[in-house]
């Protein structure tokens, strides 16, 4: 996930967390600050070693919380990987250093951290306006991704590195899943799984509409190198803390199970010369036992949405249908369906499967006259009261989105 929420918004967040805005203490020495993405943090022994940073605007907040319960020096601060939720709160925690007359703390992450930094700086007016859609306008853009917002690490590695917090071993391992520059970090003595987004109370978020490729064979993997750890806690980058061994393991060996049943159905497909709109429109499932689990639930990430991310790691981007290779423009393609049909009845067709609940394929009538007439009011309230009622019902967070901005787009064309 990639935000800078509005923390006076969370009802719309995914995943709604009881405790946003909270400070929860496990035990003694471990402890989670609820964010929109979580902080979380181990301390007791002088000094305290920090997990994400939050984001730019829950940055402070995140500080003020932490020093309820400790004020030892902040010994290292570990991005676990560069989504703005996770890594653009660090000046708070430096300030806080620097007031109080701590060293300036250490920044550790993964290599490709600043490469996607970097890339951000790259594409600033892209990031932000699909971030601008994707959290429904929950989302301060202003300067976020330019160069100088970023605080870079000042120590990166590349597979694994060990570090000690005051004689005792911290552990930080590279992963590949919601990202391909996330760490993981494990403390054996606790027993304790910081895993930011490798774990977020949801459908993993794979095959994010209009992000960059995500990992889900690798995400499995990582998953299940966890668990043969057996922790006793997982402090995830989002929702709630798990506690017990036996939960722990659960949560990461069915969250594994789940996305290698639909990496492998999907590889399966491909391989016996199915193409990916056949293999979407076909759909696939994961059995009803995993479907049912709380941490499976499709708030934020869905199946259709990991179907894509497979497909699109190992297939390539032309769905298969001879009229996409080189595609007639939605406009003349619009102009022709109007021509045989008639606007009006592609009109009044829509609106019958809207009222019988049909919304995809609605909104795929629909769509045809706007595109034919991009001005034409009549198509263009139809649209959004389409793709506002598949809002009102999507249970995804960023599909919801998605839909509820399409549609505002859509009602300023008519103010």
């Amino acid at each position: 996930m990639s935000s800078t929420a509005n923390p006076n918004r969370s009802n719309n967040l995914p995943g709604f967390d009881p405790m946003m805005g909270q400070l929860e203490v496990l035990e003694s020495g471990i402890a989670m600050f609820h964010g929109f993405a979580n902080v979380a943090f181990a301390y007791g022994r002088g000094e305290m070693i920090v997990v994400d940073t939050s984001s730019r605007l829950m940055g402070a907040m995140a500080v003020r919380a932490i020093r309820e319960v400790s004020d030892e020096p902040f010994a290292f601060l570990i991005y676990t990987h560069g989504h703005g939720d996770h890594a653009f709160g660090t000046e708070a925690f430096i300030a806080d250093a620097l007031t109080r007359g701590h060293a300036r703390p250490k920044i550790w992450a993964h290599e490709d951290v600043a490469g996607r930094f970097k890339r951000y700086a790259l594409t600033r007016g892209w990031q932000s306006h699909i971030n601008r859609l994707q959290f429904g306008g929950a989302f301060a853009t202003d300067g976020l991704f330019e160069e100088k917002s970023f605080s870079y690490p000042d120590l990166v590695y590349r597979d694994e590195q060990f570090l000690d917090l005051v004689g005792e071993p911290v552990e930080l391992h590279h992963g590949m899943g919601e990202t391909d520059d996330a760490t993981w970090l494990w403390m054996p003595t606790r027993r304790l799984a910081m895993v930011g987004d490798l774990i977020v109370s949801s459908m993993p978020n794979t095959g994010n509409p209009n992000k960059v490729q995500r990992y889900t064979l690798e995400w499995a993997e990582t998953l299940e190198a966890i668990a043969k750890l057996a922790p006793r806690y997982i402090l995830p980058g989002h929702g709630p803390a798990y506690r017990g061994e036996e939960l722990c393991v659960e949560v990461l060996r069915e969250t594994a199970r789940a996305l290698r049943i639909i990496h492998d159905e999907v590889v399966r497909r491909l391989n016996a010369g199915e193409w990916p709109v056949d293999i979407v429109e076909a759909g696939i499932s994961i059995p009803a036992d995993l479907a049912a689990k709380p941490y499976l639930r499709p708030i934020y990430g869905c199946v259709p949405f990991v179907v894509r991310d497979v497909i699109r790691r190992y297939a390539g981007w032309w769905s298969g249908e001879p009229s996409q290779m080189f595609p007639a423009t939605r406009k003349d393609h619009g102009s022709d369906i109007m021509a045989l049909c008639g606007r009006q009845a592609i009109l009044e067709r829509a609106r019958t499967l809207k009222d019988s609940g049909q919304l995809k394929r609605a909104l795929a009538i629909a769509e045809i006259a706007l595109n034919a007439n991009s001005s034409d009011t009549e198509a263009i309230t139809l649209n959004a009261e389409i793709l506002e009622a598949m809002a009102a019902s999507e249970r995804s967070f960023i599909a919801r989105n998605f839909f509820a901005g399409a549609a505002r787009q859509l009602r300023d064309r008519t103010k």
